[in-house]
């Protein structure tokens, strides 16, 4: 009986599938005789020039690119590929997969902020590939460079691509998971079958080695749930578990057995408290309302966040595949599971981007093919929105006010390159909508060329700003300033604070002493280092001081120290030493001083 099951959901899956070859057919010429292929080439060049954009020439920002830019560089300093270490101490708050990337690049192409953003760069160009291929099988030409688009230009999206930070690798082996389970219960191609579901589980093996369980657990809520509700459990037999669960255990096993045995009591650390108390306790106090998403959602999907209702909508009217069940709750049980977590950062959501990306690829296709609505506005919804956005960036030149005070000093100081940007993608947007208004435009190409082109002209404005900005939230300008004021004898000190990017840009081959309160709960952003206590890396002795011990060492009077402390920090300082400590610079209200 499971297997008459089985022939009749793959004739269903057949049909589906030489009807979309049909419309894959069709469509292959959708942009005034152009092609799909032509197309594809626009999709390629606007997704790597968006992904490449200032990738260099932005400084790391604090606090996260700097930490794991620095992690990354002292894997090939110390020579230890199991221990992430962070100014020579152990820092296990996060696995090692991630790290190695970034030290491996650093190793082809030397420490550089490029080097160190390669990983997120060219996952999220993965992550494009999987929409789009996933995207013109089960939905068509159209839909899949739509889909594409839309992912590509998505502000968070977009920005994360070019972040030194875990979450887009993570991305991309969770969608690359659910994928490869979606073509694993399609196919009737047993060795298909059987590649499709042992890709599934080294994908969430992988992405267990870049930030821990959630890549399985994310990826395991949506089967469950979608096998529920289609009551299709016989697929099951078509996932090769108790093989998977070797392949599984095989690729994660190693590093965490290895890395607990370095390190006694991490499991449990990171399990226990990194996980299940990060989830349902407010004990790293990140806490924010139930609404948080939606508003993270609301910013980081522009311009398409816009087309979210159109996506409801259209779902509604629409006939209800399989295909697209499948790409809703991956979007809203993620969703749900984050928002009921006790710790939440913007970041978490980015792996329901992808299947959003598709549902509103389908519906905008949709909604323009609507022979009632031939010269649907919706699509003008992304141009207006570039240009109501540069229009706030040049009113903000002269009421800076008006303007984030992240940006504010960067953006007055670029009009003639706003005004610039703003004319193209005026100039663009109405040459669409002027022939759109007088039927010039026969298919969706156009609309096609003229959003790819607004946003990327949009992006790379923001680009440039990003990177004019980030040297105000970077470590680079203060390790440009210090570094003629530091010698290689020099023992640096961090006073109640810490700059997590400066040993990376000071390329220190020691650690920076850490004096503070044993109180504290974090160490370096560490709640692992602030608990644990960890021993440094070997023959570098102690790294971590009270006020007490410092003060002691200072009265000894061996080592020449420079004091990086904020200035609110002095007076407690001068106060511990009994004598005022030798100013060397200011740089905002960050203050070097000294014993010599």
């Amino acid at each position: 009986m499971n297997r008459i099951q089985e022939q009749k959901v793959d004739s269903v899956y057949q049909t589906s599938e030489n009807s979309v070859d049909a419309e894959s057919n069709a469509g292959k010429n959708w942009v005034n005789g152009v092609g799909e292929r032509r197309c594809l080439w626009l999709l390629c060049l606007v997704s790597l020039v968006i992904v490449s954009c200032s990738l260099g020439s932005t400084a790391l920002f604090e606090p996260d690119e700097g930490r794991n830019a620095e992690k990354a560089r002292e894997i090939l300093l110390l020579g230890d590929w199991v221990t992430p270490h962070e100014n020579f101490l152990p820092t296990l708050d996060k696995p090692i997969f991630f790290y190695w990337l970034v030290a491996i690049f650093f190793k082809l192409f030397g420490l550089s902020e490029w080097a160190a953003r390669l990983p997120s760069a060219l996952t999220a160009l993965g992550c494009i590939v999987l929409v789009y291929q996933f995207a013109r099988r089960h939905c068509g030409v159209r839909e899949a460079l739509w889909s594409s688009l839309i992912l590509i230009t998505s502000f968070e999206f977009a920005l994360f691509s070019r972040f030194v930070i875990f979450d887009m690798t993570l991305t991309f082996f969770i969608t690359l998971s659910l994928f490869s389970f979606y073509a694993a219960t399609e196919t009737d191609n047993p060795r298909s079958e059987k590649i499709h579901s042992l890709m599934m589980y080294a994908a969430m093996a992988i992405g267990t080695l870049v930030k821990g369980p959630i890549a399985s657990v994310v990826p395991s809520i949506v089967i469950f749930f979608y096998l529920l509700l289609t009551r299709k459990w016989f697929l099951l037999r078509r996932l090769n578990i108790l093989l998977g669960i070797i392949l599984y255990l095989t690729i994660v096993s190693p590093w965490y057995g290895w890395a607990e045995v370095r390190n006694p009591g991490y499991l449990r650390y990171f399990l226990w408290e990194e996980h299940l108390l990060r989830y349902v306790t407010p004990h790293f106090g990140r806490s924010k309302g139930w609404y948080y998403y939606f508003l993270v959602l609301g910013a980081g999907f522009l311009p398409w966040s816009f087309f979210i209702p159109l996506v409801a909508t259209n779902l509604w009217k629409r006939t209800f595949t399989d295909a697209n069940l499948f790409l809703v709750l991956w979007i809203i049980l993620p969703f749900a599971f984050f928002s009921a977590s006790n710790a939440k950062l913007p970041h978490y959501i980015l792996p329901i981007y992808p299947a959003l990306a598709i549902l509103t690829g389908q519906a905008l296709v949709d909604r323009i093919h609507d022979t009632a609505t031939k010269h649907s506005r919706v699509i003008y919804i992304p141009g207006i929105f570039t240009i109501a956005f540069i229009s706030y960036l040049l009113v903000g030149t002269s009421w800076p006010n008006l303007l984030a005070s992240e940006i504010r000093s960067v953006v007055t100081q670029r009009f003639s390159v706003l005004l610039l940007f703003g004319a193209s993608i005026v100039g663009i947007f109405g040459i669409y909508v002027i022939g759109n208004l007088r039927n010039l435009w026969i298919d969706q190409g156009a609309a096609f060329v003229s959003t790819a082109a607004s946003l990327t002209l949009f992006l790379l404005l923001t680009g440039q700003i990003m990177s004019a900005a980030s040297i105000d939230r970077s470590a680079k300008s203060i390790a440009q300033a210090v570094g003629t004021l530091i010698g290689q004898q020099d023992r640096l000190v961090f006073y109640d604070n810490y700059i997590e990017g400066l040993p990376f840009y000071l390329r220190l081959d020691k650690p920076i002493w850490l004096v503070q309160s044993p109180q504290k709960r974090e160490v370096m952003g560490s709640v692992y280092v602030a608990e644990k206590r960890p021993a440094p890396a070997r023959g570098y002795g102690q790294i971590i001081f009270t006020y007490e011990e410092f003060a002691a060492e200072w009265k000894k009077k061996e080592l020449s120290l420079r004091i990086f402390l904020k200035e609110k920090s002095l007076p407690r300082l001068t106060r511990e030493l009994g004598e005022d400590p030798k100013s060397l610079m200011r740089f905002g209200d960050v203050i070097l001083v000294s014993n010599r």
